[in-house]
């Protein structure tokens, strides 16, 4: 039987892949979360080498190799051995620039199983995320160290090579203190300290986020302060810059602009705020923030938003937006001024 050719390039082909991102998903996660890139990084071996270092099924694990290598991540010799590739490579979790901790939180079941119901969020406005674990992300995050640990991990690693491109566009040379509100780990606050040697940081995060925190700044202790805090009820003042990357998203309207009317109360009148965000563009165009926002719909609550709609929050809580940076990586630094 002559099975009928479809054009590589054809919508039907499209859609075929696209329905079918599920799978890579999880082969990617299975990949981490086994340690597979890790291994390679130390030359080429057998499926069943691998299986007898990961306690795994050596023929399910020969399959998943042979798939993830037709993908591109993993590569199999004429001698039957899995070697690593550049994209196999963004999964280790020794380099700089490892994508590891997003495979990690992606595929696991507490962030995967609440995509299953994007169809009720969508139908009813509510948050999937709580649908499937009776909690919030964050309540959740709060009660799985195991959880919280890669989505802080996750964060860091979103946050590579955000410094540098916004050392580029906005000129932080005149700032000696900076509060970075929500701060994590303190990637950013770190590779900004590193960058202006003039400046201090208060990295200001729920406490049991900060417990990971100094082991990433510890270069810079000396000039950064550790403040635990929740957002919602008071920020540290007395700065001249304010910090709030990755955060607004999380929230809806109401609680959006309760963080921020606690930034602007703890502003002095010369003080700014610069709020990092994926500033939702008009028009049909791919944005990256457009999958974001359905990520913010089913485990949080929050969502991305237009200029217009981040203009309208920050004037409800007595700040203007006095401009809007675009970065390369789809990101904006929006300046907020006091009113």
């Amino acid at each position: 039987m002559t099975l009928p050719q479809v054009a590589q390039d054809s919508p039907e082909v499209r859609m075929r892949e696209m329905l079918g991102g599920y799978r890579i998903t999880q082969m990617l996660y299975v990949a981490a979360k086994l340690g597979l890139p890790d291994l390679l990084a130390e030359g080429p071996k057998t499926a069943e080498e691998l299986a007898i270092a990961t306690k795994a099924n050596g023929s399910s694990l020969y399959r998943l190799l042979r798939a993830l290598a037709s993908t591109g991540v993993f590569a199999e010799r004429p001698d039957g051995t899995f070697e690593s590739t550049a994209l196999a490579d963004r999964l280790r979790s020794d380099t700089p620039d490892s994508q590891r901790a997003f495979a990690l939180s992606y595929g696991a079941p507490w962030w995967w199983n609440a995509f299953g119901e994007l169809l009720h969020s969508v139908r009813t406005g509510e948050t999937a995320f709580t649908r499937v674990h009776g909690t919030t992300l964050f309540e959740y995050l709060g009660g799985h160290p195991d959880a919280a640990r890669v989505f802080n991990e996750n964060m860091t690693a979103a946050t590579h090579g955000l410094a540098e491109a916004m050392a580029t566009a906005y000129d932080f040379s005149q700032v000696e203190v900076l509060v970075d509100v929500g701060g994590g780990h303190g990637a950013l606050a770190a590779a900004l300290l590193r960058q202006n040697p003039r400046m201090r940081a208060v990295i200001f995060d729920q406490p049991a986020v900060l417990e990971g925190t100094a082991s990433v700044v510890r270069e810079f202790l000396a000039r950064c302060d550790l403040s635990p805090g929740d957002f919602f009820e008071a920020v540290p003042n007395g700065a001249d810059l304010y910090l709030l990357k990755d955060i607004i998203h999380d929230w809806d309207d109401v609680r959006a602009a309760l963080i921020l009317q606690n930034v602007r109360r703890a502003m002095r009148p010369d003080a700014r705020l610069l709020v990092i965000e994926s500033m939702i563009p008009p028009g049909n165009e791919p944005f990256r923030g457009k999958l974001v926002d359905i990520t913010m719909l089913v485990l949080t609550g929050g969502r991305e938003r237009t200029e217009p709609e981040y203009t309208r929050l920050l004037h409800g809580a007595g700040l203007r937006l006095n401009r809007a940076i675009p970065l390369k990586s789809g990101a904006s630094v929006l300046e907020a001024l006091p009113v």
